[in-house]
């Protein structure tokens, strides 16, 4: 005969818990950081239009493709930096490489829908896919590769393009690095050997630009044609330093070197573009 014996524990007893508190820090930190970034989204994009019914919006032909390496790259950096900001709370590797991935889908994702309801924009699926893109590069890489072998990059600089029609390629400095594409840069990073911190870099860029599709605006009911300005793709080659991968120890440099991992070394440069052919640039960002 078995006999089964069962000890019921004790009222006051204290409980085992999971709770981490670093990681109810770290969801309060995200969640505020949504709140903000929404807010200042808000200001600087949304603000000007009004917002109607929900709808769809096919952008694929517009700025060169420019805006879709931009949600590319703003998701594969988001997801590398929550990654690298979350190592510390406890998580299994795995769990950790997910939650880094969707947590920035989810952000990009709210934008979309924002966009959807914009009376200067609309849901974009081309959007989505690069969103989907970006975080799919930095979870392929730490789950096979436990690293980022591929790093994507930005640089900026100013235009005269964004005087001609502040409103939509932005009016102060912060806008016009998010809206005057053709003064932006995205780059491919590779380390030159593994694990190393000096990489070389391609880069895409455009420029000519004052419309999404064309150079040619209705404002005021006044026709702006600059349709004489020619609109052009350029390709670079420079070299650039991966911050996280600098021998430089403690928390303070990494949480810094993972946020701005993202911006490109200023460094001599290729470029070539239709417009120009080769040209060698001393200092180029």
């Amino acid at each position: 005969m078995t006999t089964w014996v069962c000890a019921q524990k004790k009222i006051n007893e204290p409980q085992k818990t999971n709770r981490n508190p670093s990681f109810l820090i770290a969801n309060t930190a995200i969640g505020a950081t949504y709140v903000g970034s929404m807010a200042v989204l808000y200001q600087t994009w949304y603000r000007d239009f009004g917002f109607e019914r929900f709808h769809f919006f096919n952008d694929l032909p517009e700025w060169n493709g420019m805006d879709k390496l931009g949600h590319v790259t703003s998701s594969w950096w988001a997801s590398q930096w929550l990654f690298t900001s979350q190592q510390t709370l406890g998580l299994q590797n795995e769990k950790l490489i997910l939650r880094s991935a969707i947590i920035p889908l989810c952000f990009m994702t709210t934008i979309e829908v924002f966009d959807g309801f914009s009376s200067g924009w609309g849901f974009s699926l081309g959007d989505m896919a690069a969103n989907f893109a970006g975080a799919g590069l930095f979870y392929t890489q730490q789950h096979f590769f436990d690293e980022q072998r591929i790093i994507l990059k930005y640089s900026y600089h100013p235009t005269n393009f964004a005087s001609i029609r502040p409103e939509i390629l932005g009016k102060s400095p912060l806008e016009k690095m998010l809206k005057d594409y053709n003064g932006q840069t995205y780059w491919l990073s590779m380390p030159l050997k593994r694990n190393g911190w000096f990489c070389f870099s391609l880069g895409y860029g455009a420029s000519g630009m004052l419309g999404g599709r064309d150079n040619i605006w209705i404002k005021n009911d006044l026709l702006n044609d600059f349709s004489a300005v020619e609109r052009y793709s350029t390709w670079s080659m420079s070299f650039d330093i991966d911050l996280l991968k600098l021998p430089i120890r403690g928390k303070l440099w990494k949480t810094f070197a993972s946020s701005f991992r993202f911006i490109k070394i200023p460094a001599p440069a290729i470029q070539w573009s239709k417009s120009n052919n080769f040209n060698f640039k001393p200092f180029f960002f």
